[in-house]
C-alpha cells in the first residue's frame, strides 16, 4: 500500500515536471519552425483596413501583419469580417488567432492579449468646417454626437452623459450623418477619419477642434491562451517598429496630405478663372459699346440740335430774304412806275395814278418813292409873278 502511494506520489510530481518542461519548450520553441495563423481584418477601415479592386485584404494594418509575418515565419490565412464585433467574435470564439491591428482598452486587455504597439494616433472631436460652437468635449454638452459602435469613441461618451450619443454601425455613415446636419460633432480617431474624407474628396468638409481628446496606442491582439503567438508576434514587432521598412509602410499609407491644390481643384480654379475672364470681357466688352453707343448717342443729340438750329437759322435767313427780296421787288417796281409813261396834265401838270386818279406831282411822286418836296420858285416865275420882288437880282 505504502509502495502505490509513492508510486502515485512520483507519477504526480513527473507529469507536472513533464508539463513544466513542455510549457517551457513551447515558449521558447525555435522560431523558424512555421505557424500557420488566421488573421481577421476589415473589410473598410482605412487607412488600416480596406479591399482592393481584386477584393484582396490591403492597408497599413495589412502590410504590417505581412511583414511581421515574414520576420516571425507565420503562414497567415485572412478572415474578412464586416464590423469590429465579428471581428472580436472570432477571436474570442478561437476562429482567427490575431487582430493584426486594434486599439489598446482596459476592456480589451480583459479580452485578449496585446503585443508592444505598432503606432499611436489621436482621437478628436470632427465638426463640419464652419462649425463655431463646439471647441471641447465640454462643449458637446446637449449636442448630437456620433460615435461608431465598438470604437473609442463610443467608450469615451459614457463619462459624458449630458452628450446626445447617436450610434453608427459604420464610419462612412456617422460621417455623412455628420456632413448632413443630423449630427453636430463626430468622436473618431483622426488618421481614419482624414484617410476616409481624403479618399472621398471630403477633407475640405470637415475640421478637428480643440486638442486630441485621448491618445490610443494601437497593437495586435491574439486570444489570452497563446502565448506563443504573441512571443513570436512581440518579437517580431520590436524588431520592425522604428526600422526602415517600417517608415516606408507608414509613409505608404498616412503619408503628406493631400495637397490643397490637387489636380481637380486647379481644373476648376482654371475653368472658373476662364469662365470669370469670359464673363469680364463680355462685360467690358458690354460697357465699353454702352458707353460708345451714349457718347454716339449725345453727339447725335448734338447734331440734331445744330441741324435745329441751323434749319432755324436758315428759315429765318429765307424770310429774310424773303422779305428783302419783297422790299426790292417794291422798290424796284416804284423804281419801273416813276420811269415809265406818267400821264400828265398839260395844263395843271397833275398825274393820273392806274385807278384813273389825278394826283398832284408832288403827291404822286412822294408815294412812289422816298423823294420829299421843299417849295421854292424859279428866276422865271419870279419876274412873271412877282416882278416888284427883285429876288435874283443879287
Amino acid at each position: 500500500m505504502i509502495a502505490f502511494k509513492k508510486i502515485k506520489q512520483y507519477l504526480i510530481s513527473l507529469s507536472i515536471a513533464v508539463f513544466f518542461l513542455a510549457t517551457t519548450f513551447s515558449l521558447y520553441a525555435d522560431e523558424s519552425d512555421p505557424i500557420r495563423v488566421k488573421v481577421a481584418v476589415l473589410n473598410n477601415f482605412p487607412p488600416q483596413y480596406s479591399t482592393s479592386d481584386a477584393g484582396e485584404p490591403q492597408g497599413f494594418a495589412i502590410d504590417i501583419i505581412e511583414e511581421i509575418a515574414r520576420l516571425a515565419n507565420l503562414e497567415i490565412e485572412y478572415l474578412v469580417k464586416n464590423n469590429w464585433e465579428e471581428m472580436f467574435d472570432a477571436l474570442r470564439t478561437e476562429q482567427a488567432d490575431l487582430i493584426p491591428n486594434q486599439g489598446i482598452t482596459d476592456r480589451r486587455k480583459e479580452l485578449f492579449e496585446f503585443t508592444r504597439p505598432v503606432e499611436t494616433f489621436p482621437v478628436s472631436i470632427f465638426t463640419r468646417v464652419n462649425e463655431k460652437a463646439i471647441s471641447t468635449i465640454q462643449s458637446l454638452n446637449a449636442k448630437n454626437v456620433a460615435v461608431v459602435k465598438l470604437n473609442i469613441g463610443e467608450m469615451i461618451v459614457k463619462d459624458y452623459p449630458e452628450i446626445i450619443v447617436q450610434k453608427y454601425e459604420h464610419i462612412e455613415d456617422a460621417l455623412f450623418g455628420l456632413l448632413s446636419g443630423n449630427s453636430d460633432a463626430l468622436i473618431y480617431p483622426e488618421p481614419v477619419l482624414w484617410k476616409l474624407a481624403m479618399q472621398a474628396r471630403l477633407e475640405d468638409k470637415i475640421k478637428v477642434v480643440g486638442d486630441p481628446i485621448i491618445e490610443i496606442r494601437r497593437a495586435i491582439s491574439v486570444a489570452k491562451n497563446n502565448q506563443v503567438l504573441l512571443k513570436r508576434l512581440d518579437s517580431a514587432v520590436g524588431k520592425l517598429v522604428g526600422s526602415e521598412k517600417y517608415q516606408i509602410i507608414y509613409k505608404r499609407w498616412y503619408g503628406s496630405p493631400t495637397p490643397f491644390w490637387t489636380v481637380e481643384k486647379i481644373v476648376a480654379f482654371m475653368t472658373s478663372l476662364l469662365v470669370i475672364i469670359i464673363f469680364g470681357m463680355a462685360f467690358w466688352r458690354y460697357r465699353s459699346t454702352m458707353s460708345l453707343n451714349n457718347s454716339l448717342q449725345k453727339q447725335i443729340a448734338k447734331r440734331e440740335i445744330a441741324e435745329q438750329k441751323l434749319k432755324q437759322a436758315n428759315e429765318t435767313l429765307e424770310k429774310k430774304v424773303d422779305e428783302r427780296t419783297r422790299h426790292l421787288q417794291d422798290a424796284l417796281e416804284k423804281v419801273k412806275t416813276l420811269r415809265g409813261l406818267l400821264p400828265i396834265c398839260m395844263h395843271c401838270k397833275k398825274i393820273r395814278d392806274d385807278k384813273g386818279y389825278w394826283n398832284q406831282m408832288e403827291a404822286y411822286i412822294h408815294k412812289h418813292s422816298d423823294v420829299e418836296f421843299s417849295h421854292s420858285i424859279c428866276s422865271d416865275c419870279a419876274k412873271k409873278y412877282y416882278p416888284d420882288m427883285d429876288l435874283y437880282n443879287d
